[in-house]
This record gives structure tokens, C-alpha cells and sequence, in this order.
């Protein structure tokens, strides 16, 4: 799973909020705030983050 998910993180740049946001105020930087929210999924790094923990506690 972590070699996989580590493929996709290799194939896919940062995902950036639309533009369009900068009308509003609101900064797409960083991990957290809004691009946080709006996540569907939590960051590919987080993910493999956990997975490795778990196969050390495991």
C-alpha cells in the first residue's frame, strides 16, 4: 500500500485552490485552513506517514 501510494505522489504535483479564491481572501498555502477542508482524502505524505507507523507498531 505504501509503495503505491508513494507511486501516486510521484505522478501528481500539489493540488493548489483555484485562483479564483484570491478574490475572497483566502491563501491556498500551507496544509491546513481551507485546502484542509476541502480535502476528500487526507495528503498522500499523512497517509504513508500513518501506514509506516503502523507496520512499526505492528
Amino acid at each position: 500500500m505504501i509503495a503505491a501510494l508513494e507511486r501516486l505522489k510521484s505522478a501528481h504535483g500539489p493540488a493548489e485552490l483555484p485562483k479564483e479564491l484570491n478574490a475572497f481572501g483566502i491563501a491556498g498555502g500551507g496544509n491546513g485552513g481551507l485546502r484542509r477542508l476541502l480535502m476528500s482524502h487526507p495528503p498522500l505524505d499523512e497517509r504513508i506517514r500513518v501506514l509506516r507507523e503502523a507496520n512499526l507498531h505492528s
